[in-house]
């Protein structure tokens, strides 16, 4: 994978309306570091060279300076081995959902084929913060592929970026189906 893999897929999750201007990150896993989206920079519009690699300690190795959320990207890595690839993201009826669910259900049955177990949903911890860190990668570390971080966003998680995006995507469209068939909108 590259940095143009990941900017073709952060365009495609900014044209799916899961994140806006600058919000929202993904990583890859790559040897001992991470490449991860730069800082400030609109996903829908993000170049290969909008990627920064960073070692495990958040400690940047070359190109911009990384997102706000390396932290979360980093303590995954180091905690949970079996994860590549990290993609954070802001979707709308998730966080609309998050409101009034402790767990969100994969209700879509391609989506249960990349779920064991619903979807937590975690109170609202500072962005950017080893707290939120930290708490994450003890859902992760338990065994839940996606964490919903209320009143902010998704983390999904997956070997491949291929599973961390449709971990997403599953999350995002099981909400709007609740959503909708309970007349929540």
């Amino acid at each position: 994978m590259t940095g143009y893999e990941l900017a073709k897929i952060g365009q495609y999750l900014a044209s799916m309306g899961y994140v806006e201007g600058r919000e929202g990150n993904l990583s890859e896993r790559v040897g001992n570091g991470a490449l991860i989206k730069a800082t400030n920079v609109f996903m829908a519009f993000a170049t290969p060279e909008d990627f920064s690699y960073i070692d495990l300690d958040g400690n940047l190795i070359y190109g911009k300076p990384p997102s706000s959320e390396f932290r979360l990207h980093t303590t995954i890595y180091k905690n949970v081995k079996n994860v590549n690839f990290i993609v954070h993201t802001h979707p709308v009826y998730t966080l609309a959902l998050s409101q009034h669910y402790s767990f969100i259900p994969i209700v879509i049955t391609e989506g249960k084929l990349y779920f064991s177990k619903e979807v937590p949903v975690l109170p609202l911890i500072e962005p950017g913060t080893q707290e939120l860190a930290d708490k994450v990668t003890s859902y992760i570390k338990n065994g839940y592929e996606a964490v919903v971080l209320k009143d902010h966003g998704l983390v999904s998680v997956g070997e491949t970026l291929d599973v961390a995006v449709m971990r997403t995507i599953s999350v995002e469209k099981s909400a709007k189906i609740i959503l909708l068939s309970r007349n929540l909108l």
